[in-house]
């Protein structure tokens, strides 16, 4: 088999999940029910948010929050990053951090 299946938890619960740790990439899986939020943060490499499912609601550095709905959205390195749900139904989205933050310059 050359691919690498990477299966993911499914559902309306909080999940957060890292699926693919490798230099060139990592990818995390993460499910918010409705008022559930990430902890503050600084993006640790450049930043892509694929939000699949529901309302993602962002505030990056100290603009006003905006929303996110079937979106591709790109985070800047040491972007301070206010991740929630406040939405009424979960939100479902992926992390990909490329390269890997373990390898990026600067970091």
């Amino acid at each position: 088999m050359i691919e690498t299946p990477y299966p993911y938890t499914t559902g309306d619960d909080k999940v957060v999940e890292r699926l693919v740790q490798i230099d060139e990439a990592m990818i995390n899986h993460v499910t918010l029910a409705p008022g559930d939020r990430l902890p503050e943060h600084h993006s640790d490499s450049n930043v892509f948010l694929i939000i699949t499912r529901g309302t993602l609601s962002m505030q990056l550095d100290s603009q006003e929050v905006h929303h996110y709905r079937a979106s591709v959205v790109h985070v800047p390195f040491h972007t301070k990053m206010n991740i929630a749900n406040g939405d009424d139904e979960a939100v479902e989205f992926f992390i990909v951090k490329a390269p890997h933050p373990r390898t990026y310059p600067g970091a």
